[in-house]
């Protein structure tokens, strides 16, 4: 993978900086169209003033994308790779370039800022999996001919739906295949794997939100089409909403064996003579 030196020593500050403009843009390259989207949904590109998305606009590449809550919006790329972001969310195209006939000038580099997102790879991703990066504070993710969910969740989520990923910050690099969930808790301890009962709420939500939807285009308008689980997708979904359910059990238990041991002990009744 193409990982940086020096990004471990400034990963924990590109949120604030890419949020504040001083964003690279990496010229006049076309990544994506905006297939679908639901709420606000807006872009701003090397740092200037933001504006909402439309159904079938062109995103280039240094495009910075962000949700609003209760919005999504559903990207397919130039190569056929699909990215869903959730709400409430942030995703910078810090560089994307394909050539059809070029294989050696591909470049997909990704940075979740924040939330949630599902990629479902494309023909670079087939071909050359080592031009992809999707970078987070934490840990940078590779692919392997891949449909995953990553969540920003403190710590980092990724949950796979097929094919594999490897992630990989400065404690070394862990591969996650299709059904296994991983947790990076900072960037310098190797991801390692998680239970779907262990994901937090936030995940649990995002990825049975996100692996519900059917990115695959239209026949007509080569958009997306309706939010229809995949078998992969509803099995992510199920499990994410069990993970999400125990633990508002758990919590429930946890609450009402606190009330009973603050609540003051009453007198017992005297028995009739």
């Amino acid at each position: 993978m193409h990982a940086k030196r020096g990004w471990w020593g400034f990963a924990s500050a590109i949120s604030a900086s890419a949020i504040a403009g001083v964003i690279w843009t990496a010229g006049a390259f076309a990544a994506a169209l905006v297939a679908d989207l639901e709420g606000d949904v807006r872009v701003e590109v090397a740092g200037a003033q933001s504006r909402a998305l439309i159904p079938g606009q062109r995103l280039d590449s240094g495009s910075l994308v962000t949700t609003a809550r209760g919005a999504r919006v559903m990207l397919r790329f130039d190569d056929g790779q699909w990215a869903a972001l959730h709400e409430n969310s942030a995703l910078h195209i810090e560089d994307y370039r394909f050539e059809p006939q070029a294989p050696a000038a591909d470049r997909a580099i990704f940075v979740l800022l924040r939330g949630a997102l599902r990629i479902v790879t494309g023909t670079l991703g087939r071909r050359n999996p080592e031009a992809f990066e999707l970078r987070t504070s934490k840990v940078i993710v590779g692919v392997r001919g891949t449909d995953f969910m990553v969540s920003i969740s403190d710590p980092v989520y990724l949950s796979v739906l097929e094919g594999a990923v490897a992630a990989t910050n400065a404690g070394g690099s862990a591969t996650f295949r299709a059904g296994e969930f991983g947790v990076a808790r900072d960037d310098s301890t190797p991801a390692a794997a998680v239970q779907a009962a262990g994901l937090p709420a936030t995940a649990a939500s995002a990825f049975g939100s996100l692996g519900a939807l059917r990115m695959e285009p239209r026949a007509s308008s080569g958009a997306a089409g309706k939010a229809t689980p995949s078998r992969a997708g509803q099995d992510a979904a199920a499990r994410a909403r069990e993970a999400k359910e125990n633990l508002g059990r758990d919590r429930a238990k946890e609450a009402a064996g606190a009330a009973r041991e603050q609540a003051p002990e009453l007198p017992s009744k005297p028995r009739p003579k």
